[in-house]
């Protein structure tokens, strides 16, 4: 797409020209109107030195017998400016032509060097809107259109996502130079990511490749760069865009199951709270609808102990040390659990049912779904 000399393009223009000398400059569009200038009472006009140049596709001169033949202009210099080999406008400055004629030169250089760097900033922002649109509707929660996305990746973005993706997230508040910092970070390491983006209000998603070996290296320099308050959240590896949203989600769940206790969390380390959040809760309900009311009745120190006895793998030593009370407070504890549930905590099978259904309502609490 062509730019366009705008009044608003053309301001952003003299103010980074004309900090750097006090010549009187003119920008004016490819209609010969001033959109821009030194001297804002200009803005606005036609300037007919400019259609002229519009007109032959070449400089003009203007001294002080040429003055008559272009109202509304003053002495000066006035070359055409040039954007990817098109004319796009005209500059003008003011001044006796022998004397500033080089300058004119300098300056329209400079201009088309801001005009350029204008461009790709907006080409950047554009592809950076890209980006974030096609992100939010690869993880939107209610599904997406793979063939769409596919596409849009394809031939839009222009990336390579048929590989083994693995998603990591980084949650909490990270400033704009942090992300630089990080992208550059990962830069060095030589890792080819599919994307490093912001989404959501707290979060950094990237995909990184699925064969990666340095992944414990590189999420603690991950949380080392971001921070003192932000937390890391890893999925497993899989294929394609499916690959990725799936790796998403298993790295929400697990920063969501370390509630806050660990700074990275691997969703490999929590496979037990994954199977039980992949139980239908239709068919959850039918069959724990009556332990599920009565444990979630419990007073906060029987589910505490409950939840401490689960962790500590049915230990009553460790869980005693954990919790710092007595054994034999622990014993008494779990006999309320049994009495108050019908479900035993040192039983096998009464301990899965337990530890099913506090993984529940865990994920309720923390809107897992």
């Amino acid at each position: 797409m062509q730019m366009q000399i705008t009044s608003k393009l053309g301001q952003k223009i003299i103010s980074k020209v004309a900090k750097y000398t006090d010549l009187d400059i003119n920008i004016m569009s490819i209609d010969g109107l001033i959109v821009a200038s030194t001297d804002d009472s200009r803005v606005g006009e036609l300037h007919t030195g400019a259609v002229e140049v519009l007109k032959t596709h070449k400089e003009l001169i203007i001294d002080q017998q040429e003055l008559t033949r272009y109202p509304g202009t003053k002495q000066g210099v006035n070359l055409p400016i040039y954007h990817n080999d098109k004319e796009i406008g005209v500059v003008g400055v003011s001044g006796e032509p022998h004397i500033i004629y080089k300058f004119t030169g300098l300056i329209r250089t400079a201009v088309e060097v801001v005009l350029e760097q204008i461009h790709i900033e907006r080409q950047e922002h554009y592809q950076q809107r890209q980006w974030n649109y096609w992100l939010h509707q690869l993880l939107h929660p209610s599904g997406f259109n793979k063939e769409k996305l596919e596409e849009d990746a394809t031939y839009s973005l222009q990336i390579n996502y048929r590989a083994d993706w693995r998603a990591v997230v980084l949650f909490g508040t990270i400033e704009q130079d942090v992300l630089t910092t990080i992208k550059r970070e990962i830069q060095s390491m030589d890792l080819d990511t599919l994307f490093i983006l912001p989404f959501l209000e707290n979060e950094i998603v990237i995909a990184i490749p699925g064969d990666f070996t340095r992944l414990e290296y590189l999420c603690n320099k991950l949380v080392k760069l971001s921070g003192n308050y932000t937390r890391l959240g890893v999925g497993e590896e899989g294929f394609g865009l499916v690959g990725i949203r799936n790796s998403y989600v298993q790295a929400k769940h697990a920063l969501a199951f370390s509630e806050r206790k660990d700074r990275i969390s691997y969703s490999w380390d929590w496979v037990m709270e994954r199977l039980t959040l992949a139980i239908d809760n239709e068919q959850y309900m039918l069959v724990s609808s009556d332990y599920e009311s009565k444990i979630r009745n419990l007073e906060s120190t029987y589910l505490e102990t409950i939840d401490a006895f689960l962790n500590n793998n049915l230990s009553i030593k460790k869980t005693a040390a954990f919790l710092h009370i007595h054994r034999n407070t622990l014993l008494y504890r779990l006999d309320k659990v049994y009495k108050k549930t019908g479900l035993d905590p040192r039983v096998f099978n009464d301990s899965c049912i337990l530890k099913i259904v506090r993984t529940k309502q865990i994920c309720a609490m923390i809107q897992i779904n």
